[in-house]
C-alpha cells in the first residue's frame, strides 16, 4: 500500500510515541488504529433469514414456556391478583 508522505510521517511519529520500533512498527500502528475503529463501529444489521427468524421465535417460545412454569397462574387468578394479595393487605395498604 502506498501512503501519502504526510500520512507516512504521522504513522512514524505515532510509532515512536507508542514505543514501536523495527520493520513492523508501521503495521503495529495501523493495526492498533484499525482495532480501535473496529471496536467503535457497530456491526451493520441485516435482514434475518427465515431460518434465523424461526430460531429466534423458538428461543422466545422456550423462554415464555419457562417463565410460565416458574410463575404459574390461571385466568381466575391472574398475576395482578396474586401480586395484589401478596403485596397489599385487605385495605389496599402495603404489607
Amino acid at each position: 500500500m502506498t501512503l501519502k508522505p504526510e500520512t507516512e510521517a504521522r504513522i512514524v511519529d505515532l510509532a515512536k510515541r507508542l514505543g514501536f520500533a523495527g520493520q513492523d512498527a508501521r503495521d503495529q500502528v495501523l493495526k492498533m488504529a484499525l482495532d480501535d475503529l473496529d471496536a467503535k463501529t457497530p456491526i451493520a444489521r441485516r435482514k434475518m433469514t427465515p431460518e434465523e427468524m424461526d430460531a429466534e421465535m423458538a428461543y422466545w417460545r422456550k423462554v415464555a414456556k419457562r417463565n410460565r412454569a416458574l410463575h404459574p397462574f390461571d385466568d381466575e387468578n391472574p398475576p395482578s391478583k396474586v401480586w395484589q394479595d401478596e403485596l397489599y393487605d385487605e385495605q389496599g395498604l402495603p404489607k
